[in-house]
């Protein structure tokens, strides 16, 4: 197939090219949240913060969680959130199932109990169309046998040489039928999570990146959100043949439109490297290892002032401006700040 958009995936081969997709990109539903009771614990550091904010005000935000059982296991709970806390009984809920995790600080505890979560009030799931697409492999001849569903399968968004944008668990292809606007090619109809949609934006950000890099500054600053964070993810890829960073050059960062972390990468990523290119560390230090040497002139610094670091957040706390103005400078960049 000539450029195909989309693949269905089953194991590490495609079983499916298609030329475009019905119903993936809308309003995503988040997941229901995992809730569990840390038994016996006693909160030290965050969690006893989030613990006292949560006694005072009913829930208190923690972000990533570790906690060690007496077996010697050490559980990982995400965009963790504290609900409540009675004798050494601390709720919390996550944004997804509690995983086995080595290698941190963990917050010791006699026991975890996962509290059942109640039925979801809509349903979970709806039917995502991949349009025009030739089947192969293990889905071609479950085809040709007349099979009424195929196993569960990932998708993947393409660019036009066939790299991957994107891609995540769809679920199991329910039918197919010829397609209506593709001679010869057949419609795929998947049962789909609703928590799995992607949003308008995305799409939009994937189909500039389609087939070459934007070259028009600024366009970063049209997305929002996880549209944003995506814009950055594909700058950050895309950016071979950008010129090299050298000392004692000078740079000029306009700040106008930085109010999150994700803008302000954007923002320097092409104060640097140039339209479309990012770069391809965030953490400040990194970002001033990697600029050392240089003159940063921070044009409308003052509106990173007031917002970096302080929206909020779920999972890690993002670094605020000055953590940025520290890193910078402790790596030897000449920053002024405008």
């Amino acid at each position: 197939m000539h450029h195909p958009k989309y693949a269905l995936v089953s194991g590490t081969y495609a079983v499916a090219l298609c030329k475009d997709v019905d119903g993936l990109y809308g309003n995503p539903v988040p997941p229901p949240r995992s809730v569990h009771e840390l038994r016996g614990c006693e909160p030290r550091g965050e969690l006893a913060r989030a613990v006292t904010q949560a006694v005072v005000e009913g829930s208190a935000p923690l972000g990533t969680l570790h906690v060690r059982t007496p077996d010697g296991h050490t559980w990982l709970f995400e965009e963790a959130r504290v609900l409540g806390a009675r004798g050494d009984v601390v709720t919390v809920e996550s944004s997804g199932p509690r995983r086995s995790y080595t290698g941190a600080a963990a917050h010791p505890c006699g026991n975890l109990v996962p509290v059942p979560p109640p039925e979801p009030p809509e349903p979970t799931r709806t039917e995502v169309t991949f349009v025009g697409c030739s089947p192969r492999g293990e889905l071609r001849d479950a085809l040709a046998a007349g099979e009424e569903e195929f196993a569960a399968v990932r998708y993947q968004v393409l660019d036009h040489v066939g790299n991957t944008h994107h891609e995540a668990e769809a679920g199991h292809v329910t039918g197919w039928d010829t397609s209506a606007h593709h001679h010869g090619l057949l419609d795929l109809t998947v049962s789909f999570p609703l928590a799995g949609l992607i949003p308008h934006q995305s799409r939009e950000v994937w189909d500039l990146w389609h087939r070459d890099r934007p070259a028009e500054p600024g366009t970063w600053r049209r997305f929002t959100g996880a549209a944003r964070g995506e814009w950055l993810n594909q700058a950050a890829r895309r950016s071979y043949g950008a010129p090299e960073i050298t000392p004692d050059a000078t740079y000029h960062l306009d700040g106008g439109d930085v109010v999150d972390e994700d803008s302000f990468l954007c923002a320097l990523g092409e104060a640097v490297l140039g339209p479309g290119r990012g770069l391809a560390v965030g953490a400040p230090r990194a970002v001033g290892e990697l600029l050392a040497g240089t003159t940063l002139v921070w044009r409308h610094a003052d509106v990173a002032r007031r917002c970096l670091g302080v929206q909020p957040w779920s999972d890690r706390r993002p670094a605020t401006f000055q953590e940025f103005v520290d890193g910078l400078r402790d790596a030897g960049v000449r920053l002024v700040l405008d």
